[in-house]
């Protein structure tokens, strides 16, 4: 019995774990992969974001499109004149809440029963669907339309009852500094535009930015 146990503990204290060299090549393998597939992972979240970015803005701008065209047939709208624009900005806070700002309430037409101005807000939880104030109706629908938006901000411009081009941004709820202006070619200011680090939809401080139309990258 006494020569079993003995065997027994032998062959415990024998048992080996890793040798230092292992464990550094072990190591040093583990950081190679990470140097390889954290920039990778960090790019594909990246390209998602901006992604559903250009989404939520082509998406956005269709849906005012939309309203602007029934306004029309309803008498409130801004008819196909491209002699009259107005700029629209979009905050959108987190509960939910779009609050809207029109630039020229006046370019409008307007019937007995309503008038465009220049605030309106909603949320989806409350029907403004029947509200005075077109502009109150424009926040409701978007506001119903895109329920799980909770945080952002939109900027667009008007020609003729179209939206014609817009930016779009869920990483903050204030204007984007120094964005380019609408303006003349394809719905901006200008042809092609300097993204932070060559990386379409990228803007200064890391803000991931999305247009409709596309604004592309710069070509210098």
């Amino acid at each position: 019995m006494g020569i079993k146990l003995g065997v027994k503990k032998m062959r415990k204290f024998n048992k080996k774990g890793f040798t230092l060299v292992e464990l550094i090549v072990v190591i040093t393998v583990l950081a190679v992969l990470a140097a390889i597939l954290v920039p990778m992972m960090v790019g594909y979240i990246l390209h998602s974001r901006i992604a559903a970015a250009n989404s939520g803005a082509g998406r956005i701008r269709d849906s005012i499109t939309y309203f602007l065209t029934q306004a029309d047939c309803k008498g409130y709208g801004m008819g196909l004149s491209k002699s009259v624009s107005c700029e629209l900005e979009i905050v959108i806070d987190d509960t939910g809440e779009w609050q809207i700002t029109v630039s020229d309430p006046t370019v409008f037409s307007e019937t007995e029963e309503i008038k465009w101005e220049s605030t309106g807000r909603a949320t989806a939880s409350i029907d403004l669907g029947g509200s005075a104030n077109a502009t109150e109706r424009l926040a409701y629908h978007l506001a119903s339309t895109f329920p799980g938006e909770h945080f952002g901000y939109v900027k667009t411009r008007f020609i003729g009852g179209v939206c014609d081009a817009l930016y779009y941004t869920k990483d903050q709820n204030t204007a984007v500094d120094n964005f380019p202006d609408f303006g003349e070619y394809n719905g901006w200011e200008v042809p092609d535009f300097e993204w932070l680090n060559a990386e379409q939809g990228l803007y200064n401080l890391g803000i991931v930015v999305g247009t409709s139309p596309v604004l592309p990258l710069t070509d210098v």
